[in-house]
C-alpha cells in the first residue's frame, strides 16, 4: 500500500512475526527468552512501535522454523532504511496520520473483508472529498489548508482498496445509522453528491451499503430496540483472522480478547438484522439526495 515507508514497513514487520509465531506454537514469553529481548520489547516489535534489528529478526526466523518466502519479506521489512533524526520529512500519508491511525491504515489494506457500523456520519471508505474536508477541518480547526488537504488526500486515497486489481478489492459491508444521512456535515450540496456517491459506490459487487432506520422492523430477539452505542470495524485478515478496530477523536484501541471480539461480531449481525437491504436502503438514500437538491 505504502512502499518502503519505514513506517509502515515497521508494522507489517511486527504484524508477520507474530503471525509466525503463533504458526510455531510459541508465547511472546518463550520467543523473547530465546533472542534475549524483554518483554516490553517483543511486545513493542510485533506491535510495530519498536524497530527490530536485522539480527533478531533473522534469530526469531529460525526460531519459528520460517519458510522461505516469509523469511524474505521479514528480513526485507527489517531493512528498510529508517530516516534520520534530523532528516526534514517529506509530504506523505504520516504527515496527515496519528501514530494511533498508521497501524490500522496497513491493517485496512490487507483485509480482505471489512464489515463497520456507523452511527453518527457516513464511514471514511465511503466519504466524497468534500464530505470528508468538512469533517477533517471540524476536528482539526487550527490546521492550515495544506494539513487539511493532506489528511483529505489520505482519506480518498484509502479507498483504492475498493477498486484495486491485486490483491483482488476489499469486501466492504457498510451499517449507517439512518441519523448519519439527516445530520448535514458541510451543506446540502455536500450532503446530496455524498448521497449520490453512495449510490453510484453501492453498485459495486464488492459494496453493502444497509441503513438501520430510526423505526426498524420487529424482530423476536427484540434486536430492534439493541443499540450499540459507538462505531466500530471489524477486519477479516487472510491467515489471521478477524480483528476488531474502536476509535474515537481521542485515539485508539485493538481489543485481543477472543470474547470481546465475538461480542462485536454478535452486535453487529444484530444491527444487520434489522438493517434495511441494500435495495431498501438504496431507495431510502435516494428520496434523501432528492430533498438535500
Amino acid at each position: 500500500m505504502f512502499v518502503d515507508d519505514p513506517v509502515v514497513a515497521q508494522i507489517q514487520l511486527g504484524i508477520l512475526l507474530r503471525e509466525l509465531r503463533e504458526r510455531a506454537g510459541l508465547t511472546a514469553d518463550e520467543a523473547r527468552r530465546s533472542v534475549d529481548l524483554s518483554s516490553a520489547s517483543m511486545s513493542r516489535i510485533e506491535n510495530g512501535k519498536q524497530e527490530a534489528r536485522p539480527e533478531v529478526v533473522a534469530a526469531l526466523l529460525e526460531l519459528y522454523e520460517a519458510g522461505d518466502a516469509d523469511s524474505a519479506e521479514a528480513l526485507r521489512l527489517a531493512a528498510v532504511p529508517k530516516p534520520r533524526a534530523r532528516r526534514r520529512r517529506s509530504a506523505s500519508y504520516r504527515d496527515a496520520a496519528p501514530n494511533w491511525f498508521t497501524r490500522f491504515l496497513v491493517l485496512e489494506g490487507e483485509a480482505s473483508d471489512i464489515c463497520v457500523y456507523e452511527n453518527e456520519a457516513i464511514t471514511g471508505l465511503l466519504q466524497t472529498a468534500d464530505y470528508a474536508r468538512a469533517i477533517l477541518q471540524a476536528g482539526a480547526p487550527l490546521a492550515s489548508r495544506q494539513e487539511v488537504d493532506k489528511r483529505v488526500d489520505l482519506r480518498i486515497g484509502r479507498q483504492r482498496i475498493l477498486t484495486r486489481d491485486e490483491p483482488p478489492p476489499a469486501k466492504v459491508e457498510a451499517i449507517l445509522h439512518e441519523a448519519a444521512l439527516h445530520r448535514v456535515i458541510g451543506d446540502d450540496a455536500v450532503m446530496a453528491a455524498q448521497l449520490a456517491h453512495l449510490l453510484d459506490i453501492g453498485e459495486r459487487a464488492n459494496v453493502d451499503i444497509r441503513v438501520l432506520p430510526f423505526r426498524p422492523e420487529p424482530t423476536s430477539n427484540h434486536d430492534e430496540s439493541f443499540v450499540a452505542g459507538a462505531r466500530f470495524t471489524l477486519l477479516k485478515l487472510p491467515e489471521r483472522g478477524t480483528m476488531l478496530y474502536l476509535d474515537d477523536f481521542a485515539g485508539a484501541t485493538y481489543p485481543e480478547d477472543i470474547t470481546v471480539i465475538q461480542e462485536y461480531a454478535a452486535a453487529y449481525q444484530r444491527l444487520r438484522n434489522v438493517a434495511r437491504d441494500p435495495g431498501s436502503s438504496r431507495e431510502l438514500i435516494a428520496k434523501l439526495v432528492e430533498r438535500y437538491r
